[in-house]
């Protein structure tokens, strides 16, 4: 089935708005985030109640857990990915307003340009 020019604008425009509406939502997240309107939490944190090292006596060695040093880094690391999966809306919003506007254009037909005969010169 074969769409009309109209049809292929109307869809067209449909895209349009719809890949400006994912860049508008992907910018208005990202700027959320950055300023801390909204919470992000894709990584979570446990809350435990050791914040010390346990030290074994038998090996007189100081065993830590990870997560305590890498729990500064949560907050950082949620932003990153969430500032990522922006980035990623932000250019998926950008291709499909792209393809929008290809199917919003009208195909110009083909003008062959022909060149004037001679006596069709001297004519004029």
């Amino acid at each position: 089935m074969k769409f009309k020019i109209r049809d292929e604008k109307i869809v067209g425009y449909a895209l349009l708005i719809a890949g400006l509406c994912i860049i508008g939502f992907s910018i208005l997240a990202a700027i959320g985030a950055i300023s801390g309107d909204i919470p992000i939490r894709i990584v979570k944190v446990e809350e435990t109640d050791t914040h010390q090292a346990e030290f074994n006596a038998s090996s007189d060695e100081a065993t830590f857990d990870m997560s305590q040093i890498l729990r500064p880094m949560y907050p950082l690391f949620n932003l990153m990915a969430w500032l990522a999966i922006m980035f990623f809306l932000l250019f998926a919003g950008g291709r499909i307003a792209r393809l929008g506007i290809r199917m919003m254009k009208v195909p110009i037909p083909d003008v062959k340009m022909v060149k004037p005969s001679k006596e069709e010169k001297k004519e004029v």
